[in-house]
């Protein structure tokens, strides 16, 4: 045979291309006549398989998408493919759409439960019965504690979507996560502030410290929300704020969700609090509450809590409850005050009033309902 045929075998109406790849001989027949054209197509075709495979590159199922050995290789590819580099591969080739705070919790997830759990394990070790016993007894390993059905489900999701890829390319027959249910959450139910303990905690604080706190009582807004709020967010005249931005691990992104948008209408005591910061905050700053110490912009709630927050509560000797719980605190003070129940959702930025009746019914007085 013809040197330049070299594993090219032809009969009246086939071509067969010949290879070796995973230390498996490889033959695959193309139904076509095998013309002179034809001929040396198919030399080009089986050097570039040859140098693909010597690259690491070799994509058997696009070479040959209706062959039988696919199935057979793609068993082969699974035992050579650890959890960690199937999610690796995955967060490389998705990041770019998430965003950074997303990211962020992703590389945790990844980091403290994946990898250490699962990473050794190859593709075809993987079974749904070993993620059910991780699930059974994961804890928090800073704190020792149970890990909550939330952050589960979390890193389920991860998994979950970086073996969907393998099994898209075929190179697994199945979702081995379709297979493990969602972990049961249990949302804690919110535990305000009493007005007492709300007036003990920011005797604990002044100047632009307490007009934050202050503000962020009386108008349930998120922390991110409160520390991305600009001088242009504001209408003094009308007595309201414009919620658009939030300000997570320093960066500035958009509002949780697009119910998150929102027009605020400020209690008096909120409107107070913001004239008090107004006269406080540097011409030159856009952002409208500030770190005193530095006169520059909160970067974000980690700093507030550890700087101001963490500090009052322990002076004032009120129960630990999250700067968070400033937003249930004006949720439930709003309904106690017999505020409409679709008033209050707005304010909040909830997508319905029912998110809010979920969250905050118990707090609604007895026949009052909007």
């Amino acid at each position: 045979m013809d040197k330049k045929l070299t594993g090219i075998t032809a009969n009246k109406s086939s071509i067969q291309i010949a290879f070796t790849f995973n230390c498996m001989r490889c033959r695959e027949t193309l139904k076509v006549k095998p013309t002179k054209s034809i001929l040396k197509e198919m030399v080009r075709k089986r050097d570039v398989i040859l140098y693909e495979i010597g690259m690491g590159k070799f994509d058997y199922l696009e070479h040959f998408p209706n062959s039988k050995k696919t199935q057979e290789l793609a068993g082969s590819q699974a035992c050579n493919i650890t959890i960690t580099q199937m999610v690796n591969d995955w967060f490389k080739r998705n990041q770019n759409q998430w965003e950074y705070s997303t990211k962020r919790g992703y590389i945790s997830k990844i980091n403290h439960h994946i990898e250490p759990n699962f990473g050794h394990l190859t593709i075809d070790k993987f079974k749904p019965s070993i993620f059910k016993d991780w699930g059974a007894t994961a804890t928090n390993k800073r704190t020792n504690e149970q890990l909550t059905g939330k952050t589960k489900n979390e890193v389920r999701s991860i998994l979950r979507s970086a073996f969907q890829e393998l099994y898209i390319d075929e190179v697994i027959d199945g979702n081995p996560i379709d297979r493990v249910k969602r972990f049961k959450h249990v949302k804690k139910e919110p535990e305000p502030f009493t007005a007492n303990e709300r007036e003990a905690i920011l005797a604990q604080m002044t100047g632009q410290v307490r007009n934050l706190y202050e503000f962020a009582f009386w108008t349930g807004l998120r922390t991110s929300e409160l520390l991305a709020l600009r001088k242009c967010d504001i209408d003094l005249k009308r007595g309201v704020i414009f919620v658009r931005k939030a300000l997570v691990h320093g960066r500035e992104k958009g509002t949780k969700t697009k119910a998150g948008e929102r027009t605020h209408q400020l209690h008096e005591i909120a409107l107070k609090a913001l004239k008090q910061q107004l006269i406080l905050s540097p011409d030159n700053q856009e952002r409208i509450f500030m770190n005193p110490e530095t006169m520059q912009p909160w970067r974000d709630d980690r700093a507030t809590y550890n700087n101001c927050w963490l500090p009052a509560l322990k002076k004032s000797e009120v129960k630990f409850r999250k700067q968070y719980n400033t937003r249930h605190t004006y949720a439930s003070t709003m309904l106690t005050l017999n505020k409409p129940i679709a008033w209050v959702a707005r304010q909040l930025g909830h997508t319905s009033p029912q998110q809010t009746l979920d969250a905050y019914a118990r707090w609604i007085p007895e026949n009052h309902y909007d």
